[in-house]
């Protein structure tokens, strides 16, 4: 289990993190089980007074989760991430 508050290690975004054309959400809090499974805070790419709800669901990973006030709050389930 991976519990983080703040942004971590920023050396694996490499230099196409300074690009002004892409966004990349990034922690504000995350919690990562062993068998994939995270919860996490992100900073959001659109700020919303309403939540704005959203959900995406595959064969090898899952999330879901709300936009509200400039923040992401998401439960996402990865298959690659599974020890």
């Amino acid at each position: 289990m991976i519990i983080q508050f703040g942004k971590g290690d920023q050396s694996a975004y490499g230099t196409w993190a300074n690009d002004s054309k892409m966004f990349i959400s990034r922690p504000y809090f995350k919690i990562v089980l062993n068998n994939g499974l995270g919860i996490y805070i992100l900073n959001a790419i659109k700020f919303s007074l309403l939540p704005a709800f959203y959900g995406t669901f595959a064969k090898s990973y899952w999330e879901f989760g709300f936009r509200f006030v400039g923040v992401n709050f998401e439960v996402m389930w990865n298959k690659a991430f599974s020890k």
